[in-house]
């Protein structure tokens, strides 16, 4: 397995051939398109045209500082899975990058075993698929067996998927966009062509915003998929049957994973935007072939702490829901309580409280089911900038990161 500082460091230098790369591409300052680019994901997303990235230098502030964080973000879930016995174990994996945008999980798969078999990448965008690809070879990936496809995910999955030949497949912020929460067809239907695409041991990673709505309707892809019998669901969940937190309304899955190591030209242009990012969030699961059994023992942090003192308490998940009170016990592979740390389950005795599970608010969802309405915007989670959209000419569907 590849050690935490093997990860550190190649993480770092994609960040730094970022910033090298995006500093090179306009003459504008970097960090005044990126304050500008932060603005228009923030403060003044609701008159955000949906052509912007189509301006050169919102383009490359793009690059140089959000794709950093996006590898980041998908190369630490990597590494944790890896960690937690999860991840396959490939001298040289084929991966599948969906909705790739630049490349972002291609990257992560690099940092992590670092060396990449035969690869695909889809988005309807060619540009931003050119962009990661500069990148992926700016930090020394071997990128000639690498295959790009500017194709909509609305196309049938033979067009864009080599089936039944994957080791791992990356769809980060990706399901969020391909369909309403309320019709989840496109979701499952992409969901299940893609696990059809892994090899025996391989892995889907599915990755979307901390945020309560796309965290919640990822959540509901995760029931969906138990229901349908589509996928054995190895991470975050540890036996629960169905999502404990999806029976309540105020409540969503997400983890939380530091990063540091970062390079001093990207540590530089974070304070000089004020974006500083060394814990980073994010809703995930981890999918393989239904044939595979998924983890039964353990419980995940899924809350942090309630309050301060003595008697600390923090949500955790298991075959249930449970309230844990005291310190956790964590698992060998976590280094720190962060949401989404695996827990030593004898807690769920003793230390711990039961809480009351809910009963089911609905039957199982086939694959061309319907789903309840969708959660009120009401309330959001701890997330950075969401992440842009590619331009989507009238018709199609796609998406970029």
């Amino acid at each position: 397995m590849i050690s935490s500082t093997v990860v550190a460091d190649r993480l770092a230098r994609v960040a730094d051939a970022a910033v090298a790369l995006a500093s090179r591409r306009h003459k504008s300052p970097l960090a005044a398109d990126v304050t500008r680019l932060s603005t228009l994901f923030t403060s003044e997303r609701g008159s955000r045209e949906r052509t912007y990235m189509r301006d050169p230098a919102l383009r490359r502030a793009y690059l140089g500082f959000f794709v950093p964080h996006n590898v980041a973000r998908i190369a630490l879930l990597l590494q944790r899975a890896r960690g937690e016995g999860l991840l396959p174990e490939r001298e040289a994996p084929r991966v599948v990058d969906v909705g790739a945008g630049p490349l972002a999980g291609m990257l992560a798969c690099w940092v992590v075993y670092g060396r990449l078999g035969a690869c695909w990448a889809v988005d309807l965008s060619r540009a931003a698929l050119e962009d990661g690809r500069e990148l992926l070879a700016a930090v020394g990936a071997d990128v000639d067996l690498l295959t790009l496809w500017d194709k909509s995910l609305n196309a049938e999955p033979g067009t864009w998927l080599p089936v039944g030949d994957v080791d791992v497949i990356v769809a980060a912020n990706v399901l969020n966009e391909l369909s309403d929460p309320r019709s989840p067809d496109l979701r499952l239907r992409v969901v299940d062509a893609c696990v059809k695409a892994l090899l025996p041991g391989g892995r889907l990673l599915v990755v979307e915003p901390s945020m309560r709505v796309e965290a919640r309707s990822l959540m509901s892809v995760r029931d969906d998929v138990v229901d349908a019998g589509v996928a054995a669901v190895l991470s975050p969940c540890r036996g629960a049957a169905r999502c404990p937190l999806l029976l309540t309304r105020g409540d969503w899955c997400h983890g939380e994973l530091p990063w540091g190591a970062h390079p001093p030209a990207y540590r530089a242009l974070e304070k000089a935007v004020k974006l500083r990012k060394d814990l980073l969030s994010s809703a995930h699961l981890l999918l393989a072939r239904p044939d595979e059994a998924a983890p039964s023992t353990g419980l995940r942090l899924v809350g942090g702490l309630m309050r301060p003192g003595d008697s600390d308490l923090r949500y955790a998940c298991g075959r249930e829901l449970i309230t844990l009170r005291g310190n956790p016990r964590l698992a060998p592979a976590a280094a720190q309580p962060f949401r989404g740390a695996l827990v030593d389950d004898a807690l769920a005795t003793g230390a711990a409280v039961t809480t009351t599970t809910a009963t089911p608010l609905r039957p199982p969802l086939p694959l061309t089911g319907a789903r309840p309405a969708r959660p009120s915007r009401s309330a959001g989670g701890a997330a950075g900038p969401p992440l842009p959209r590619s331009p989507r000419p009238p018709g199609r569907r796609g998406r970029g990161k």
